[in-house]
């Protein structure tokens, strides 16, 4: 029921762009823009001496969540996310403290930290966007002395991604490969190499171009090959970093199957469109060349 009832409030809640790196939270006000909040359970639950805290006196009803979430997080960018925390606590056997994260695909996941004190460590994947610190009680009656406690939480990323990437496509018009991808993020990308194949396994350079450096927004890139290679072949988009740290992306497969026009010229050897007036002369891509006289 709780768990739900995190989903519709999660619909609700406003994003506030990417989550910093490193991510620290002290736990010394709560309910504000950007800050954790109580999202069920009762209402003297909270800070106490800057810690985040499940009450320390009174009563509990039996089969009831008392959760704290965080604002909507956002570790796209991040390449993994690690996660610090300092807690304590000393629950009744049938209690049950416990730490989440949520996945728009995947839903909530969580670690049972009932008992355990001090630092501990965990590993969450970059799709998290809710955290969550729940108490469970199993019980009703007194609970004068118990207690749990959050003192510190940081979440951090000894990498962050390059680039975020959205798409890399490939497809064949006329005769002409047109090349598009987006990114979401970038992080010092300095530039993107572009390459073709025919085998898979050899590659060369179709061309570059500069990327963003940083950026937190989708970014749109097309480039075009005017003479690809006949039949199936391979490209692949890569990324390097200002410090010369390259990424390489899985290709895409395009295919041609038949000869397509690589020039048009006349007599001279000069450029020609399709509304030039006399002889024109036309190289196939397998290396053939027709002359036609046009006079339409």
């Amino acid at each position: 029921m709780m768990r739900l009832l995190s989903i519709l409030l999660l619909l609700c809640t406003t994003i506030y762009g990417q989550t910093p790196n490193p991510y620290i939270e002290e736990f010394d006000s709560f309910g504000g823009v950007g800050e954790w909040e109580l999202v069920t359970g009762q209402p003297n639950t909270g800070s106490h001496g800057g810690e985040l805290c499940y009450n320390v006196s009174g009563t509990y009803i039996d089969d009831t969540y008392y959760s704290f979430e965080s604002d909507t997080l956002d570790f796209s960018s991040w390449s993994t996310v690690e996660v610090i925390m300092v807690i304590s606590s000393n629950l009744r056997n049938s209690d049950v403290f416990s730490f989440w994260y949520y996945e728009e695909v995947g839903g909530w996941t969580g670690y049972d930290i009932s008992g355990i004190s001090g630092m501990q460590f965990f590993t969450i994947p970059n799709t998290a966007i809710l955290l969550s610190f729940d108490l469970n009680t199993n019980a009703n009656g007194n609970v004068s002395g118990k207690y749990a406690h959050v003192d510190y939480l940081e979440l951090y990323s000894p990498t962050a991604l390059p680039i975020e990437l959205l798409d890399f496509t490939a497809t064949v018009d006329r005769g002409i490969v047109d090349i598009n991808w987006s990114t979401a993020s970038q992080v010092n990308n300095n530039y993107f190499t572009i390459e073709r194949s025919q085998d898979g396994n050899t590659w060369e350079s179709v061309g570059e171009i500069k990327g963003a450096g940083n950026s937190t927004s989708t970014l749109m890139y097309n480039t075009k090959d005017p003479r690809p290679y006949l039949g199936t072949s391979y490209y692949r988009l890569s990324q390097t970093d200002y410090d010369g740290t390259t990424e390489t992306f899985q290709p895409v497969a395009v295919s041609i199957d038949r000869p397509y026009i690589v020039r048009r010229y006349n007599q001279l050897g000069q450029d020609v469109d399709d509304n030039y007036k006399g002889l024109v002369i036309i190289l196939m891509s397998d290396g053939s060349i027709k002359k036609i006289l046009n006079f339409n």
